[in-house]
């Protein structure tokens, strides 16, 4: 079956907008409040208003997916119909025109709200202040972001592509249409000659873009937190795990350059390769241990055993967070303390002991709005298994590329594994700010 890279990035990005429409959809429907806790503008009225802004945002995030949809299918299955490569990139190139076309349609066209709300958050993520205020909305569109960005590699290849079909240059229509793979190997070989080549700092700094985003939003965090509060330390240990990342991506950078004697005309010993790939090793390993105990420590409040400890109180010590401690300002005044659904008994107890309900399940948390226990569980296995399978992508002595579509079914189980985290996480605010259960 004939699928080119350029569709395989199409389909994917696509695949993730029906993603992130699923996510509202549902989590509205569990009754979790998605407009409040993501900090969305439109969602400033009262809960039906919120719940009417949310249901019109999944809707056109829907609408306008199935169109781009359209569009995409329909350009692939002309390529597949088309007999010389010359003509199938450009298709390609024409699809991708008019699917930009489309998206920067003029107002009051085809979901502009959604459109411009989209690219305001883009806006947002990319702008380098360290004084603008982050909202979760931010937080979730960078985390995403950095689930797709090996995929912004693929974009560079995939326009040089569409430049070299442009611009010849007397290249061989093999060089000019050869598929992914074969073109990662031309693209490195031009040594500056167009943008998208040299030594991979261009391909090292758009991998690396999403999670400076991711950073500089932590950084933001730790500088308005009160000083040497579990607020500051949370955000400074978040940033370490973003900063993690870039030793593995340009190690991978590196490992390629190592490998390519051809291309470089150098020649480098089995111990510079081995070191190299030792190194790498290493770093892919912490940063991926650190991020699967963040996503189920933090992002998912997850991990909680019968004792009351729970995996945060390895970066935050047990003592009671910021929001603990408002709620127990807030019961020392009588009034409260006398409304509190608590029996005669229970006021006798410690203020933090009326905080803390019985875990419902083993290694989950006391406020869940998902009721099979079952999902939280394969939710956190599943992490585990995609985080390191996610690594293939990034070694060089696997080469994914060179599978049949490997390169596009890695990048497809990632944006499962961020679907999945975007529910919990999304799930696990609602939980902590109402501080009860509502089961889907």
């Amino acid at each position: 079956m004939y699928f080119p890279p350029e569709f395989q990035v199409l389909f994917l990005s696509l695949l993730a907008a029906f993603g992130w429409s699923a996510n509202l959809r549902i989590l509205s429907a569990a009754g979790v409040r998605v407009g409040l806790i993501l900090q969305l503008r439109e969602s400033s009225g009262g809960r039906t208003d919120e719940a009417n802004n949310i249901k019109r945002l999944w809707q056109d995030v829907a609408r306008l997916a199935r169109v781009l949809s359209v569009i995409a299918v329909v350009g692939w299955l002309l390529c597949v119909l088309s007999s010389t490569s010359g003509m199938r990139t450009g298709i390609a190139l024409g699809t991708y025109l008019i699917i930009f076309a489309v998206l920067l349609m003029p107002r009051n066209a085809l979901c502009h709200s959604v459109r411009l709300q989209f690219l305001g958050l883009l806006a947002r993520i990319a702008k380098p202040s360290l004084s603008d205020s982050v909202y979760l909305s931010d937080i979730v569109m960078a985390d995403i972001l950095t689930s797709c960005a090996r995929m912004l590699a693929d974009v560079l290849r995939i326009f040089c592509r569409f430049g070299l079909f442009v611009w010849p240059q007397g290249q061989s229509d093999h060089i000019r249409h050869a598929g992914l793979s074969d073109l990662a190997g031309f693209v490195r070989e031009q040594h500056g000659k167009h943008a998208c080549t040299g030594s991979g700092i261009t391909e090292l700094l758009l991998v690396g873009a999403p999670y400076a985003f991711r950073l500089r939003q932590c950084i933001n965090e730790y500088l308005k937190a009160p000083p040497a509060s579990s607020d500051s330390r949370r955000h400074l240990a978040n940033a370490l795990k973003y900063a993690s990342s870039f030793p593995v991506i340009a190690l991978s950078t590196t490992q390629r350059q190592v490998s390519m004697d051809d291309v470089m005309e150098t020649k480098y010993s089995d111990w510079a390769l081995h070191t190299v790939y030792g190194m790498w090793l290493t770093a892919v390993a912490f940063n991926s241990l650190y991020s699967l105990y963040w996503d189920i420590a933090f992002d998912w409040d997850l991990g909680y055993t019968a004792e009351g400890w729970k995996p945060s109180d390895l970066v935050l010590p047990a003592g009671q967070t910021t929001i603990e401690q408002m709620l127990e300002d807030q019961l020392q005044d009588p009034e409260t303390r006398a409304a509190l659904p608590f029996d005669a008994p229970s006021r006798n107890l410690p203020l933090h002991a009326e905080l803390q309900p019985r875990i419902q399940a083993a290694f989950l948390r006391p406020y869940l709005c998902f009721k099979p226990h079952n999902i939280y569980y394969a939710a956190m296995v599943t992490d585990l298994l995609l985080r390191v399978t996610w690594t293939a992508k990034l070694n060089t002595y696997i080469q994914i590329d060179r599978m049949p579509y490997g390169s596009f079914w890695l990048n497809a189980l990632e944006i499962f594994r961020r679907w999945q985290w975007t529910f919990l996480r999304i799930e696990k605010e609602e939980a902590a700010s109402s501080r009860r259960s509502v089961y889907l």
